[in-house]
Parts: structure tokens; C-alpha cells; sequence
């Protein structure tokens, strides 16, 4: 599994795992149930992140990359970091 997307915010990351399935690609969410638990553990385990198979990678951040483009959004949004 590779990291997409990661945010602090439960909601949003509901809806990348949804624009990501909708475009056939088989998301899921690392680190979510702390999170919703209680919103301040959150930042403590490096937020939330959204993660796809290694294969579809590229297919994800190309999605994400084009959908907040499209959405007049910083492309790069979201996307990890290489300090997690």
C-alpha cells in the first residue's frame, strides 16, 4: 500500500476514498479510528491518511491531482510528503 492523500479532517478523507473508488481503484484508511475516537489524537498519529495498492499509484495521485485542479484547489493538496 502507497499513501495518496493525508488530512487531519475525517470527512475529507471519506471523500477521497470515495472519488478514488468511483474511479475504480481500491482505497483505504490508515490511522482513521483514532481520529474519530477523539479529534486531538489525530495530529498525534501523523493524521489520517488514504492509501492505495502500489500498482495503482499513479492512477490516484493523477485523480486526485486532475479533480482539485478542476476544483480551482492547490493540485498538490493533501498529497504526502516525504516527512510522512
Amino acid at each position: 500500500m502507497k499513501i495518496v492523500f493525508v488530512t487531519a479532517n475525517w470527512m475529507e478523507a471519506q471523500l477521497v476514498v470515495g472519488l478514488l473508488e468511483g474511479s475504480g481503484l481500491k482505497p483505504c484508511l490508515l490511522d482513521a479510528e483514532l481520529s474519530r475516537m477523539n479529534a486531538f489524537y489525530t495530529g498525534a498519529v501523523g493524521n489520517i491518511k488514504v492509501a492505495v495498492p502500489e500498482h495503482q499509484f499513479e492512477d490516484a495521485m493523477t485523480i486526485l491531482q486532475d479533480y482539485r485542479g478542476r476544483q480551482g484547489l492547490n493540485p498538490n493538496y493533501g498529497s504526502p510528503s516525504a516527512f510522512g
